[in-house]
């Protein structure tokens, strides 16, 4: 399936769906400059948890404008094309290699027509640690790294988490949608922002944008233990030193959120640089933004934020 237009920026955005081998549909949405301009990279985005692909169609102009291809897909759970029950549901069980599967078949499939072009890999959130499980198994497909509004959880918490969520799933299955991990997860993120005006001030200073959130209802649906079991398993797999060891030297990482991001912020992006720098990465670039919150790319400063992605990828092309 494909679904093409033409905005008066000349970018090309298409839709399309690639077939995992269980069947799962993979909703594809792309974003191109018009044909007689000669692209420079291929961007790779996977959103983060309770969203979709959607979200970024302002990044992605922003980034056809400077000659790239923009690819994102839906990850399993998440986007229109999931049936409502399950949304915030992986799978049933291996939720997070179906993940890195999705991931690579889209991948691939983008590369048919670009094959000579270098792969920016960029994880928002949850997006950033399917990116990083992705190129420590691929590493050969991935030229470049940006990790948005990431973190580097303890793995004693995480383990804990896991074990909850484990429990959660055996006793009351897996799409069960426990109100306390969920509250386990999210339930100090407004703190900081009291008086909060809604539940969601922590994404954004940007009232607009975060009243888009919630009106959107594809956005913040609630997990189930089977995710948070998924979630945590993976994250425990990328925060051993033998796996963040396992990212080639070469390829150049970015870590950049808010300031006051309640998932990791200034402190857990600085633990996250200085992870990939104590095992040998060299080009490692760490931008905090003072104020900010968790997207940085519908915050108050966001053309700042997309100049500075953008520039960063130009200088590494």
């Amino acid at each position: 399936m494909d679904k093409n237009n033409t905005d008066d920026h000349s970018i090309v955005a298409r839709r399309a769906t690639v077939s995992a081998e269980d069947g799962h549909q993979i909703l594809v949405d792309s974003w191109h400059p018009e044909a007689d301009i000669s692209p420079r990279a291929l961007l790779h985005i996977f959103h983060g948890l309770g969203e979709h692909t959607a979200r970024y169609e302002r990044f992605a102009q922003s980034c056809v404008a400077s000659g790239f291809i923009v690819v994102a897909h839906n990850h399993r759970g998440h986007g229109e094309n999931c049936d409502k029950e399950l949304l915030g549901h992986y799978a049933d069980k291996d939720g997070w290699n179906k993940l890195i599967a999705d991931a690579l078949l889209v991948q691939n499939d983008a590369r048919e027509d670009y094959a000579d072009l270098p792969v920016v890999l960029m994880g928002h959130s949850m997006g950033s640690y399917i990116a990083q499980s992705f190129v420590m198994r691929h590493p050969q497909n991935v030229s470049q790294l940006i990790l948005s509004a990431s973190t580097y959880a303890p793995r004693l918490r995480l383990r804990l988490g896991k074990l909850l969520a484990t429990f959660d799933a055996w006793r009351h299955g897996p799409r069960n949608k426990s109100e306390m991990l969920n509250q386990m997860s999210f339930g100090d993120f407004n703190k900081r922002f009291a008086p909060n005006r809604t539940e969601f001030d922590w994404l954004s200073r940007d009232e607009h944008e975060v009243d888009k959130y919630i009106d959107d209802p594809l956005c913040g649906a609630p997990s189930s233990s089977q995710l948070w079991h998924d979630l945590t398993g993976g994250m425990l797999e990328i925060t051993s030193k033998r796996a963040v060891a396992s990212v080639p030297n070469n390829i150049p990482l970015l870590v950049l959120g808010g300031q006051f991001d309640p998932v990791g912020g200034e402190k857990g992006l600085t633990l996250l640089a200085d992870a990939y720098r104590k095992t040998g990465h060299e080009d490692v670039t760490l931008r905090v933004y003072a104020d900010g919150r968790h997207e940085m790319l519908n915050e108050t400063n966001r053309d700042e934020v997309m100049s500075d992605i953008i520039r960063w990828i130009e200088g590494h092309v």
